[in-house]
């Protein structure tokens, strides 16, 4: 409670100082030094005033309402910079800490200011409150700079809503890696492929868990007691070996497929590849691969190699036995159609005669058959030599071996040829124009003047195409198309159909990887598209 005035009047009498003014004259008398001196050694003397309650017209409500808002503002100024500091403790992330740790100075000062102001209303420690002051007013120009130097900083870093958009950003690109990181890891489980690495300096391995899955060893096995081959099947090690010292020392990658023992003693074909990594010395110091499980290839590669050493095995003797009878049976054949020429029909009974006739129709159509069959067998097995040709030239030449029989039949030949050379073997495209031009005079339809068109042209996908068609009888292609290019099949009454020129047609184009396709309607015509390949 402030004092009252019987107290006021003792302490006067017991020669307590009161408030009292002096003049800027008197402060005056005393040099500067001697001031600064006095003010150092006479710091904590409160002689020179009175505590506050007796300077001045301190009513009670008056003075402890100052002292309260001091003793509040100080502790509150208190409360901050613990709080600060806890929160500087526990975030050591938070940047710019230097200016935080300049906030709490200055709010511990300013807090000791507002504590000394209210303690001097008992205790007027008058010197050490300018002390204070003064160290707060050092504290808070130093705090200001600071604060100025560091604002750009501060105002170059992202907003709140920047760092949320980041981080929704980030959490899209999170989920996204994590499917990814499953899709990889399912189709590395499912096609048995895993990764690994080792680093040569500390000596550390890692492995993909599918790599632990191929060798059938438990997750928490110790890798590092491997060597980098230990896995590796005895007879493979060589090998391995070599690769790794190669990689290590100058640096070469391998592809290798060994065979692999797996924990439980299994044997597995694996697939091993590796690369060096370099640090910035230009030194190996790391290996990374992929390690996979071929086993199913393998065993599919054996397989296919196995039935394929069978087919070229069967090939062979069935190429062995087609000669045999393109061969033989031609000879027995040609035997029998020449000692028919040996008899003499007359002296025969009319009997004997008819069945010799017979028997030499039988005769030589067995040897036209065998001379097909010869000629088919001959383009399969023949390797001929492609040539450039030109459309034109084969052309005429074919249509000059027909000309009296196009002319007879008053046939209009169309000839356009948009691409004028193919990469093909001569005899073959003379054959195949020949027979087509045969076909088209063969076939023709007696009630319309024939008309043949020969052109070429590249289609969609750039391929040379040779086309005949024709205004002839036509084919019923809903009825014959799969059967069109059999041999010996005929699809019109006509005395000189045999069924051969379609067949070889088809035989010599597809042998140099080409193919035919065939449009016709019934007694509208037909055309037939010869597909080269030049590529070979």
């Amino acid at each position: 409670m402030k004092p009252d005035s019987a107290q006021l009047l003792a302490n006067q009498t017991a020669g307590i100082t009161v408030c009292r003014t002096n003049t800027a004259a008197q402060r005056a008398e005393v040099p500067i030094n001697e001031q600064v001196s006095s003010f150092f050694s006479q710091l904590f003397d409160t002689s020179d005033w009175p505590p506050r309650w007796y300077c001045g017209e301190w009513s009670d409500f008056h003075g402890w309402l100052y002292i309260v808002s001091d003793i509040g503002i100080w502790a509150a100024y208190f409360a901050i910079p613990i709080l600060l500091l806890a929160l500087l403790r526990k975030r050591k992330d938070i940047p710019f800490h230097g200016v935080f740790l300049l906030f709490v100075a200055f709010i511990l000062l300013c807090g000791l200011s507002h504590l000394v102001d209210a303690w001097i209303f008992w205790w007027p420690i008058y010197r050490v409150s300018a002390l204070l002051r003064l160290a707060t007013a050092i504290v808070s120009v130093i705090t200001v700079y600071a604060l100025y130097k560091t604002l750009p900083r501060v105002l170059s870093m992202r907003s709140v809503e920047e760092y949320e958009e980041e981080i929704e950003k980030r959490k899209i690109v999170e989920e996204k890696l994590a499917a990814s990181e499953f899709l990889l890891s399912e189709a590395g489980r499912i096609s048995e492929v895993g990764g690994w690495e080792t680093d040569l300096v500390t000596k550390k391995r890692t492995w993909s868990k599918t790599i632990y899955d191929i060798l059938e060893l438990p997750e928490d096995y110790p890798l590092n007691e491997l060597s980098l081959y230990s896995h590796v099947e005895e007879s493979f090690r060589p090998d391995a070996n070599e690769a790794v010292n190669k990689a290590i020392s100058d640096g070469v990658e391998w592809d290798k497929e060994l065979i692999a023992t797996t924990l439980t003693g299994k044997s597995v074909w694996v697939r091993s590849t590796g690369r060096p990594l370099y640090d910035e010395n230009g030194k190996v110091t790391k290996l990374r691969g992929i390690f996979m499980n071929i086993g199913r290839y393998k065993d599919a590669e054996l397989a296919l190699s196995k039935s394929l050493e069978l087919t070229t095995r069967n090939n062979e003797q069935l190429k062995n036995f087609t000669h045999i009878l393109s061969h033989n049976i031609r000879n027995h054949a040609s035997n029998m159609v020449l000692l028919s020429t040996l008899i003499d029909p007359e002296k025969l009974d009319e009997d004997n005669a008819q069945l010799f006739d017979k028997m030499k129709d039988v005769s030589n159509g067995l040897n036209a058959t065998l001379e097909d069959l010869s000629k088919a067998i001959k383009i399969k097995d023949n390797a001929v030599q492609s040539e450039q040709l030109h459309f034109r030239a084969v052309t005429e030449k074919v249509l000059n071996i027909f000309g009296t029989d196009l002319e007879m039949n008053n046939a209009a030949v169309s000839i356009e040829f948009e691409e004028e050379t193919v990469l093909f073997p001569r005899v073959y495209l003379e054959s195949i124009v020949t027979n087509l031009v045969s076909n088209t005079v063969k076939y023709r339809n007696p009630a319309e003047q024939l008309r043949i068109t020969l052109k070429s042209y590249k289609n969609r996908q750039g391929k040379t195409v040779l086309e005949c068609r024709d205004n002839g009888l036509g084919i019923d292609l809903d009825l014959h198309r799969k059967k069109i290019f059999g041999l010996y099949k005929t699809f019109h009454n006509h005395k000189d159909a045999h069924g051969v020129g379609l067949f070889l047609v088809k035989t010599q184009i597809e042998s140099q990887g080409g193919h035919i396709e065939v449009e016709s309607t019934p007694g509208i015509g037909t055309a037939f598209k010869l597909i080269f390949n030049e590529q070979g």
